[in-house]
């Protein structure tokens, strides 16, 4: 059987092989970040075809390469070999809003989270109270501080 082939499923789907999978994580990771096949293609010194193919799974990933992509996708090698869970969707989320912010709003943005982490953990989730506190002064008090009328 060609293992470059996907294994057809019972249902008559098809799965992809480990090539296919590593692929799909490639072109996941890169386009998470918003790069092209040609921005790759540049960083790994090879034609933007050879992205391409290795992300179809057409084409296997020699271990330097592998080693450099996780680099630029700022991923582990095992993540993009499947053999590790899926990183934080908040993580993406946040490269993503402060990847078009000026310099200086990026600096704004990075003290703010070493503010954050320096904070320590935030409480524990608090108990509910049955009912909303009410807005506004407590019933039966007077609306002004005492001595002022």
């Amino acid at each position: 059987m060609d293992k470059s082939k996907p294994r057809r499923q019972p249902d008559g789907g098809q799965q992809p092989n480990e090539q296919q999978q590593v692929g799909l994580r490639l072109r996941t990771a890169r386009e998470t970040l918003g790069l092209t096949q040609d921005d790759v293609a540049g960083a790994l010194g090879v034609p933007r075809t050879s992205v391409t193919a290795m992300e179809s799974g057409q084409r296997n990933v020699t271990a330097l390469e592998l080693r450099r992509l996780a680099r630029l996708y700022r991923r582990t090698v095992h993540w993009l070999l499947g053999e590790e869970e899926e990183e934080a969707a908040v993580d993406n989320a946040l490269y993503r809003a402060t990847a078009e912010l000026s310099e200086d709003d990026k600096e704004q943005v990075l003290r703010f989270a070493q503010f954050l982490a320096s904070a320590g953990s935030p409480p524990g989730p608090r108990k509910r109270r049955s009912a909303p506190a009410p807005l506004g002064p407590p019933p039966n008090s007077p609306t002004r501080p005492p001595g002022q009328q």
